[in-house]
């Protein structure tokens, strides 16, 4: 996973060089804001946090990164903020939950973005998903006489 990582860095470093050696770097001197769905402390604050600390010296001309919390309505929040108020500049990354493109397919209200005219740069995690039931011999009503009505 940490090497997935750093070849994903890696390949991003070498396609952004300039063909122009001497031509300055575009984020030499500038500062990057990394907004956060979530509240300080928890898991997407943490991984925003660690790769902001370490991806200035991974971008030609080490840029300086800020991490901002915007939280709420389960990132919702900072999607729209991003999408409506940040600059695409290259200044700004959202870190933000992904189940909210699929909420924009299925016309989830407070959805004011399109997904589609995102950048998708990668994921800190790899995440599956999965849904649970109890097996059927496991449920009360399964039983021999049980009752099955929710009376």
């Amino acid at each position: 996973m940490f090497i997935l990582f750093k070849l994903i860095v890696i390949l991003a470093v070498l396609f952004s060089v300039p063909n122009n050696p001497s031509a300055q770097p575009y984020y030499q001197g500038k500062t990057i804001q990394m907004i956060v769905g979530y509240s300080a402390g928890g898991g997407f604050d943490a991984y925003t946090r660690t790769i902001a600390r370490h991806m200035g010296k991974h971008v030609p001309g080490n840029p300086s990164f800020v991490v901002e919390n915007r939280t709420g309505a389960g990132s919702l929040i900072a999607a729209n903020h991003l999408y409506k108020i940040s600059k695409p500049d290259g200044l700004t990354i959202g870190h933000f939950i992904g189940g909210l493109f699929l909420g924009q397919v299925l016309d989830q209200p407070g959805i004011e973005f399109d997904a589609r005219r995102f950048e998708y740069l990668g994921s800190p995690v790899v995440d599956h998903s999965f849904a649970f039931s109890p097996k059927p011999a496991a449920l009360p009503a399964s039983r021999p006489g049980a009752r099955r009505s929710l009376q």
